[in-house]
């Protein structure tokens, strides 16, 4: 759980990989910068996974993105 807690990264505030699952994030500040992230997911036409994310009561300002899901796309050979 990430809680009560000022990101200024610049870059992510906080970003979940693949694999990643049951994550809390909870009470952050987030910006300047890209937000949240999750990803990047599926790069070589992976099955990449993550599950039981939440975010509640977030203050995400001055960023790019807010909360993004980064994945590739499926290319077909």
């Amino acid at each position: 759980m990430i809680s009560w807690n000022t990101s200024f990264a610049g870059d992510d505030c906080v970003s979940i990989v693949d694999g990643s699952r049951n994550i809390v994030v909870r009470k952050l500040t987030c910006g300047p910068g890209h937000g949240i992230s999750i990803g990047s997911l599926g790069k070589n036409n992976s099955e990449d996974k993550v599950s039981n994310i939440l975010v509640d009561k977030a203050i995400i300002s001055n960023t790019t993105n807010g909360v993004r899901i980064k994945s590739w796309q499926v290319t077909h050979l």
